[in-house]
């Protein structure tokens, strides 16, 4: 993630504009720190781990220079709110884009956390993706009934496992 660039000042200058103009400058500035804050209280929050205590994997992972992005990221999200009916979809659209980006990082695991282990380390995206996951687990499990065995029986059930994970981070990709 980056910091704001041209086109993201821009819009946020735009709104900025738009919400003095329309008498919402009081209450952009209020929603502004209220972003801010939440950032910085949610990275502060995850910023050490005890279970990890005395390793590299006790401090947060995100530098400094992410942090200050997605703060920015989330200041863009509340000025969009406040001007939502104030400004035209292209400026709206700019203000939301990073923030919907970091939706996509929900499901990243803590490093070295228990509580990841099993969860899938990637996401599917796209058809191409969905097709060829789909056909290893396929091709899993016809080996596995082709084989007839107890191990036959293990790599059906890990198949399926795969295709039942692939449809849960389909189904939250769509929301």
């Amino acid at each position: 993630m980056a910091p704001p660039d041209a086109t993201r000042l821009s819009a946020m200058d735009g709104a900025r504009t738009a919400a003095i103009v329309g008498g919402r400058g009081e209450l952009l500035d209020q929603a502004a720190a209220a972003a801010r804050e939440l950032a910085l209280k949610a990275f502060a929050g995850a910023g050490f781990s005890g279970t990890w205590a005395a390793t590299e994997m006790a401090a947060s992972v995100v530098s400094a220079r992410d942090r200050v992005a997605a703060a920015a990221a989330f200041e863009e999200a509340a000025t969009a709110a406040v001007v939502e009916d104030l400004v035209d979809v292209e400026t709206l659209e700019v203000l939301r884009s990073t923030s919907n980006e970091l939706l996509w990082l929900s499901d990243v695991p803590v490093p070295g956390s228990l509580s990841s282990l099993g969860s899938a380390a990637t996401s599917v995206h796209g058809p191409l993706q969905v097709v060829i996951v789909a056909t290893g687990a396929i091709v899993g499990m016809a080996f596995a009934f082709a084989i007839g065995s107890v191990s036959g029986l293990i790599v059906a059930a890990l198949a399926i496992a795969v295709i039942a994970g692939v449809a849960r981070r389909l189904a939250r990709s769509d929301r």
